[in-house]
């Protein structure tokens, strides 16, 4: 009887010990980082922290990219995210991401994909999850967001204020911009390649959908070293760009943020041109009512006149 108690005291502990063993591979594995893809076509600085750690690491071509991931470029850096549905983020230089989200079933593409994109000049090509769902897939910006719809867009940060250009491919996919003014949720809708929109900033309502002009984004290709339209993304082994009419050579990040301030000024025109014009169509339309009306002894009066 005494055996079978020693025996029976030896199955307990060692049933104990493997348990808490298993057990802690369970919380060891609970306690690494979920990856969320993989770093590609990386050139210059680029580093990357992964919460909790405040400690950076630096990213080289083939790393791994976690969920939660901050992922920062220098001056000269650049890189591409893809991440495991086959989405792609693209940053030039002095950019800056979080990868906030990332869920992915491959066997039936469902998942959720959530970025927000902190500064500089980047390029974003929506994966599986946003053309299975494309409520699932969103990015954000310093001021408002972007949803997408099988597309690919590209951007430029300076502060809060966003540039954002749909690309394509034509004739499919599309984007939504919204910020949040005064309470409600103001969006523009874009879906022909080469229109744009700019959120200024916090409350600000995106401004009317406008075109870019090829010369501008030329510039934004060779900064990101891309062709500018279609599907692909491909990264020029020239480190030229790829994109037409762009120049060889490097882009100053300053380079970029005037982009964005020229097209935001150009735009800024183009609107109070329009303005002006509709006034004067109206004054003139007015004048013209007043007139065969005055004749006509119906007592209405000129505005203006």
């Amino acid at each position: 009887m005494e055996n079978v108690k020693k025996v029976f005291w030896i199955l307990v502990i060692a049933v104990t010990v493997c348990g808490m063993s298993i057990s802690g591979n369970l919380f060891a594995e609970a306690d690494q980082p979920m990856q969320a893809g993989v770093a590609a076509a990386v050139s210059g600085e680029v580093k990357a922290t992964t919460p909790p750690s405040k400690t950076f690491r630096v990213l080289k071509s083939g790393d791994q990219v976690f969920m939660g991931d901050k992922i920062e470029t220098g001056p000269d850096g650049q890189l591409q995210i893809l991440l495991l549905d086959q989405t792609v983020f693209t940053l030039g230089p002095s950019s800056g991401i979080t990868v906030d989200e990332f869920v992915y079933d491959p066997s039936n593409d469902d998942g959720k994909v959530k970025a927000s994109m902190m500064k500089g000049i980047f390029r974003v090509v929506s994966g599986k999850v946003a053309h299975k769902k494309p409520e699932n897939m969103s990015v954000e910006l310093p001021a408002g967001s972007i949803g997408f719809r099988g597309t690919n867009v590209a951007g430029i940060i300076d502060g809060q204020k966003s540039l954002v250009i749909l690309l394509g491919p034509v004739g499919a996919g599309r984007i939504y911009v919204t910020n949040i003014v005064n309470g409600e949720v103001i969006s523009v809708d874009i879906d022909e390649a080469g229109n744009a929109t700019i959120v200024d900033g916090p409350n600000s309502a995106p401004v009317p959908v406008f075109q870019v002009s090829e010369a501008d984004l030329a510039r934004i290709a060779q900064a990101l070293q891309q062709k500018m339209s279609g599907d692909s993304v491909s990264v020029s082994e020239s480190g030229a760009a790829a994109g037409a009419g762009a120049a060889s050579g490097t882009v100053n990040a300053q380079d970029l943020l005037n982009i964005l301030n020229d097209v935001d000024a150009m735009n800024q025109q183009s609107i109070l041109g329009a303005q002006n014009a509709a006034n004067v169509s109206g004054q003139q339309a007015d004048r013209k009512d007043s007139g065969s009306g005055g004749s006509s002894g119906s007592g209405y009066s000129t505005i203006g006149g």
